[in-house]
């Protein structure tokens, strides 16, 4: 019974993490989307013109959050989702081999102890932290029963 409940308790960390991780690049693609969107709207105001001072100020903020975005977007930022995206792979993919073992009633107690050393071993890897915003999305959408997302975990707690 102990594997049970150690199976469970690493399938909801897994389910998290992976969940955090996409749900960071969905809030980054967001960001920048938009940010392009305003940008380009201030830039056509500036454009039509409606007062020569303001359009002025639209143009210029317009311009300075394209060439903000941009300098965002070099370094650390370049790679940002897809680093993002291959840690949320990478739960997954453990997500899926602890919710197997968990229903399959051949796992062993060596199996679940392989499988809990090897998420140990990536949580301490190196990967991005998840921003808090994602994080909250990310739990929202677990704990809403999305039928996106497999909450196993929690229903053997609900019976």
């Amino acid at each position: 019974m102990k594997e049970k409940e150690l199976l469970r308790k690493l399938g909801e960390e897994t389910l998290y993490s992976a969940k955090g991780h996409f749900k960071a690049c969905d809030l980054r693609r967001q960001l920048i989307t938009y940010t392009i969107w305003i940008c380009a709207v201030l830039n056509v105001v500036g454009i039509i013109g409606i007062h020569p001072v303001a359009d002025k100020w639209f143009s210029a903020v317009g311009l300075f959050g394209t060439i903000a975005l941009l300098i965002w977007n070099e370094g650390e930022g370049k790679n940002y989702r897809a680093k993002h995206k291959e840690a949320a792979e990478k739960y997954l993919a453990l997500h899926k081999e602890i919710r197997s073992c968990y229903f399959l009633s051949d796992c062993d107690k060596t199996q679940v102890e392989e499988l809990s050393k090897t998420v140990i071993q990536f949580d301490q890897s190196e990967k991005p932290e998840i921003p808090s915003y994602a994080r909250k999305w990310a739990k929202r959408a677990i704990e809403s029963k999305d039928p996106e997302t497999d909450n196993w975990f929690l229903k053997e707690i609900e019976q």
